[in-house]
Order: structure tokens, then C-alpha cells, then sequence
């Protein structure tokens, strides 16, 4: 992938090229946090940024910097605070205590982040942007989703993400917590971050992975499968959009 696409690298007639060519901004919606002790702490990112490079790649546009802040489930007792997969969920592989989990430092309050995403959209709306596509960290895009309508009457932008083109759940990109589906695409797309090792044959336990086990249904076909159908359901739907 050698077409230059993220925001950061481009000089600034480059930029206005691509900017009038196509007038979409690509979010990854990341997180730093535990995703199991096979995958990497960036995750999500790593998979959204992928994702959303690859469509602006195909189709055009320019990707933003991927966040790390995200919003999440929050419990705080007199010693700790603790958030996300620190919280034991439905369809976790294996139970476990509530814990700190090693690695996560990512959440921020659902206001916060949802006036930090308007706040990207006023700036993308005043570069030039029409579309904003975001994907990447469930509670993440749940927010947004939940912004769309706010983000088109304030900023002027539409908002996307790569569930709304994508119904088979099978096939929906980032649909589980570091299970078959995650460890598939970060397989796909970073192989040499995944250490699947980690949690097979008596080692560590898939302690906060929910979902299918990657132990046995994540591989890197089936990761490339899910990338290759998101990506052209994201580059359809947004071209619908342009028209």
C-alpha cells in the first residue's frame, strides 16, 4: 500500500487534491486495552486503521490519526477505578474476578467523548469534509452512531461506520472482544503481533476474550474474508453517499 492517505503525512496541496477528489475523513476508533494475552494492546486501532486504509486506498479520502481514548462500562470502589474488560461480561470464554487488567488506559465519560467527536467534526466540516466514517471500538462506535444526527445539523458532516453496510454478523468487522473474529483480522492484516501461543496448550488462560475461541476459529483466511467484505460494503456505501 504505497498511496500516500493519512492526514499527517500529506503537504497541503497534496492534501487539497485528495480533499477535492473525495471530501471523506476515515476515524479509527481506537483504544489501548487488554485484548487477551495473545493480542496487542492497540488493537483496535490497528484493525479499524487497516480497515479504513484500505477504502481510502480504493476509493479516496484521508485518514485521521487513530484515537486511544474511548468510552466503556466504568466501576470505581474506594481503592480502584476499573473499566471495559476489567468487568467481567456476557460471552467471555472463561469467568474471572473483576481486575485491573495489565495494559488498559483508554476510557474517558461518555460526555467527554461524545463533545471530543464533535469537536473533531467542527474542525473536519471546516477543512472541507462532508463524511465522517468511523469504526473501531464497540462502545466507540456506539457513541458515534449515537452522534450522527448531531454531527450532520452542527458540523454539516454525514456519519458512518462499517456496520451500517455489513448485516451478516459473521462478517461485521470487530464484532466480538479479542475472540475469532478480532484475533482473525489482526491476523490478516499484523501477523506478527499475534501470539496465539500465549493461551494454548496449558499456557495462560483467554482471560477477557468474549466470543468464539480463537484457539480454534480465528484464522487468517477468515480475517482476510471479513476485511475484504467490510472494505467493499464501506467503499459502496460511501459512494452512494457522493452521488
Amino acid at each position: 500500500m504505497t498511496e500516500k492517505v493519512l492526514y499527517e503525512e500529506l503537504c497541503p496541496a497534496e492534501f487539497q487534491e485528495r480533499l477535492q477528489a473525495c471530501p471523506v475523513a476515515y476515524l479509527p476508533l481506537g483504544t489501548l486495552e487488554w485484548h487477551g494475552p495473545h493480542l496487542p494492546l492497540g488493537a483496535d486501532g490497528i484493525q479499524s486503521q487497516e480497515l479504513v486504509m484500505r477504502a481510502a486506498c480504493r476509493i479516496g479520502g484521508i485518514v485521521l490519526p487513530k484515537l486511544f481514548l474511548g468510552p466503556d462500562r466504568f466501576y470505581r470502589d474506594p481503592e480502584r477505578e476499573l473499566y471495559g474488560m476489567d468487568i467481567c461480561t456476557g460471552g467471555t470464554i472463561v469467568p474471572y474476578e473483576m481486575q485491573q487488567l495489565p495494559g488498559s488506559a483508554y476510557w474517558m465519560p461518555d460526555e467527554e467523548y461524545r463533545r471530543m467527536i464533535l469537536r473533531i467534526g467542527a474542525n473536519l466540516s471546516r477543512a472541507g469534509f462532508t463524511i465522517l466514517a468511523a469504526h473501531g471500538h464497540g462502545p466507540s462506535i456506539r457513541q458515534f452512531a449515537a452522534l450522527k444526527e448531531e454531527l450532520r445539523d452542527t458540523c454539516g458532516l454525514i456519519g458512518v461506520t462499517a456496520f451500517d453496510f455489513v448485516e451478516d454478523d459473521r462478517l461485521r468487522f470487530q464484532n466480538d472482544h479479542a475472540a475469532a473474529n478480532e484475533t482473525s483480522i489482526t491476523m490478516a492484516v499484523r501477523p506478527e503481533l499475534v501470539q496465539l501461543e500465549r493461551i494454548r496448550d496449558g499456557g495462560e488462560q483467554p482471560v477477557a476474550v468474549a466470543g468464539a475461541d480463537p484457539r480454534t476459529d480465528a484464522s487468517v483466511e477468515y480475517g482476510a474474508e471479513i476485511l475484504e467484505a467490510n472494505v467493499d460494503a464501506l467503499c459502496r456505501g460511501i459512494e452512494q453517499l457522493l452521488k
